[in-house]
């Protein structure tokens, strides 16, 4: 990865953000297995403790969906705070990669586990600031708007159940507006943190300067890397749908009951989450970087101190020239 560092635009983050996966594929993909285990033996309990009936009564189906949807909202949250745990080992690791460091999957750990303190706090920080606030917001509002539309009947009637919509829907997508939002400027939180020996507030703070003018590419990235796992997961399981359903015909409706391909998903799903999850993090690693450069000079910087020359702790300013002696002081 012998490559200068400069300002790159969005296409050139991606595409080095792949070549630098591929150098070190072993080591981000032993990473990211670790959450994903975790994930996996997670979803196999929850599977064999709380399972979700499938009961064809209209009475059950209400309850059914909202128990189903509870699980997968708690187990997000899960998988999202397991993510952001292991995100310092995989931004050290692409770090290391950027600057020509050599690393291993040991030396990330301890890494990590030697600062596990700050990591932890700033996981919850984030995951607090761009999951937990939005919803909380989002289910206050939702709970308004219901008894708001119910006061004044729109939910009443046909001609009502488009307002009705409308209404609930605000609160919905104003929620993952600000989710995004979100999402955008605390992206380079973990990254600061990481690379800078920083923690808590000053890490959301150093994220809310640094992604100053590119937050929208950042969203990019990320639908774009988070389209390409979801098609993937989705695809995978299809065909592996369509296989059992080619192989046992007569059980095509009991298909999600059989507990060999409830396991099996499950594996998929992880296969998925340990090879595409790593490049998201690799990204922002590249993102912060970028921003380093475009905002403080860090190429320069960086040349500086491989020369073995000192770099100033504070930004240069220039120094406005002395004003011209008078004719009093000159002759003093």
């Amino acid at each position: 990865m012998n490559e200068p560092l400069r300002p790159m635009n969005l296409g050139e983050i991606l595409d080095r953000a792949i070549q630098i996966y591929r150098a070190k594929f072993l080591v981000f993909t032993g990473l990211a297995a670790l959450p994903a285990s975790v994930m996996l033996v997670v979803h196999l309990a929850v599977g064999r403790w709380f399972p979700t009936s499938t009961s064809h009564q209209a009475s059950q189906r209400g309850r059914e969906l909202l128990w189903s949807s509870g699980q997968s909202l708690l187990l997000y949250h899960v998988s999202a705070f397991l993510g952001l745990l292991i995100m310092p080992a995989l931004v050290h690791v692409a770090s290391d990669a950027v600057l020509e460091g050599k690393t291993s999957i040991r030396a990330a750990l301890q890494f990590v586990t030697s600062r596990w303190k700050r990591f932890l706090w700033i996981a919850v920080l984030k995951l607090g600031a761009q999951l937990v606030i939005p919803e909380m917001l989002s289910f206050v509002f939702l709970l308004l708007v219901a008894i708001i539309g119910y006061i004044l009947g729109a939910f009443n009637g046909q001609e009502q159940v488009l307002l009705g919509l409308f209404l609930l829907g605000v609160p919905i997508f104003g929620s993952l507006a600000l989710f995004l939002w979100s999402g955008s400027w605390l992206s380079l939180a973990i990254p600061a943190a990481a690379l800078e020996g920083i923690g808590g507030l000053r890490a959301l703070r150093r994220s809310w300067d640094l992604t100053k003018g590119s937050r929208f590419r950042i969203l990019v990235a990320w639908f774009a890397l988070s389209g390409l796992a979801v098609a993937l997961s989705v695809g995978i399981q299809l065909l592996f749908r369509w296989l059992v359903i080619g192989l046992y015909p007569g059980q095509h409706l009991k298909i999600n009951e059989l507990p060999a391909y409830i396991l099996a998903v499950h594996v998929l799903h992880f296969i998925v989450s340990t090879v595409i999850g790593p490049i998201y993090p690799i990204a922002l690693t590249l993102f912060y970087y970028d921003q380093r450069i475009r905002r403080e000079g860090y190429d320069i910087e960086r040349m500086m101190e491989t020369a073995g020359m000192d770099t100033p702790s504070v930004p240069l300013i220039a120094e406005e020239p002395p004003a011209p002696e008078s004719p009093q002081e000159a002759g003093a």
